[in-house]
């Protein structure tokens, strides 16, 4: 049985490709469904799939979720393979692992008090399983960082006791300079590179740009600047890519910013090819998916990383500081012509679907049947 670890929730489609992504994967290794759980912090959001048991929590509220994934995790960090310290079906998936995959995407990080919480709660338990375990343990592109304080010390420590860590950008690398690290690709970007052929691409753009946003901390000047980007674009559509609890909810904040939310990102893709210019990296990328030109104001590193890999590096820009007017000039050219940016990407291809063979030649390595 393969226990694929630190899925989130279909509430985000960004973390639901990635979870699509993941098995994608275990498929091409060889891997048969049936002998796939799924331990996910939003179960219930991933009705489609066949073997998912809660682990962790989906919110940030006070709530039963919260207690009880509390009580999971202290109870997996005294002996979370030899013996279960708490009932019930996410101990026995950890125990009777025969390989760990975590989830592509994920963002293992103890930078603050705050997410050094969500860390313990939702991450180091599968992460014990993994490292305690003799089993092989794979973490599929991920970024890493930063790693303070007692939490940021054991994730670093465990994660050197597993198999392999693919992470997706340079400063994660630089920051887990372990002997089982690997430089490897977001699995969307792998994805994109693998497919860019069969890709509809749209070199002249028609339509309303669509902006995709999200609530930031730390970003005083942040909504200021999407409001002076949406004006000088004149009529947008305001995509959805996260709903789930209000504080995560691309609605919430549009809502708040005084702007009426248009329909879900995927949908508006559907009927629109008028550029898009995200703050959500898998925003982003699903328009490429797309064949849509997109422009990106990341706020992690991975956005650099991923932008950097496709080769469209002048298209990312600091959400905590872009100017407006450059995103401007941006989204004018590439109405007019898009053709430079796509060759961007088509010269970067080759190069990614290579480094997606490697990673398939890994997993098969490591847990694959064929």
């Amino acid at each position: 049985m393969i226990a694929v670890t630190h899925a989130y929730s279909r509430a985000n489609a960004g973390d639901g490709l990635l979870i699509d992504l993941t098995l994608k994967r275990l498929h091409r290794a060889g891997i048969d469904p049936a002998e796939i759980v799924v331990l996910a912090m939003d179960p219930a959001s991933l009705t489609d799939l066949t073997n998912v048991v809660g682990l962790g929590t989906a919110t940030r509220a006070f709530d039963r979720a919260t207690l009880r994934a509390a009580r999971n995790a202290v109870g997996l960090a005294f002996n979370p393979v030899t013996r279960r310290v708490f009932p019930g079906r996410p101990a026995a998936v950890l125990e009777r692992a025969d390989a760990f995959v975590a989830v592509g995407g994920g963002y293992l990080r103890a930078g603050s008090y705050v997410n050094a919480i969500g860390t313990t709660l939702n991450h180091l338990p599968p992460l014990l399983a993994a490292a305690r375990s003799d089993a092989p343990s794979v973490y599929l592109p991920q970024s890493v960082g930063p790693l303070r304080g007692p939490v940021g010390e054991m994730v670093r420590r465990l994660l050197a006791r597993t198999s392999a860590v693919h992470l997706r950008d340079d400063r994660s690398s630089t920051e887990l300079a372990d002997k089982n690290v690997r430089r490897t690709p977001d699995l969307a970007v792998l994805e994109l590179a693998e497919t860019l052929s069969d890709v509809p691409v749209h070199e002249k753009l028609h339509g309303s740009p669509m902006i995709v946003a999200r609530a930031l901390p730390r970003a005083q000047s942040y909504p200021e600047r999407l409001r002076r980007l949406a004006s000088g674009l004149g009529a947008v559509t305001w995509g959805v890519q996260t709903e789930g609890s209000a504080d995560k909810s691309d609605r919430t904040f549009y809502r708040d910013m005084g702007f009426t939310a248009g329909g879900l990102v995927r949908d508006v893709l559907a009927g629109n090819t008028g550029p898009v210019i995200s703050v959500r990296l898998h925003g982003a990328l699903q328009a490429l998916l797309a064949g849509v030109p997109a422009i990106h104001l990341g706020y992690e590193r991975k956005s650099w990383g991923a932008f950097q890999d496709l080769g469209l590096e002048r298209f990312v820009h600091s959400a905590r500081s872009f100017d407006p007017a450059r995103v401007i000039e941006q989204v004018i050219a590439l109405r007019r012509d898009a053709s430079g940016y796509w060759s961007s990407l088509t010269e970067a291809a080759p190069r990614l679907a290579e480094r997606s063979s490697g990673l398939d030649d890994s997993l098969r390595a490591l847990i694959g049947t064929s």
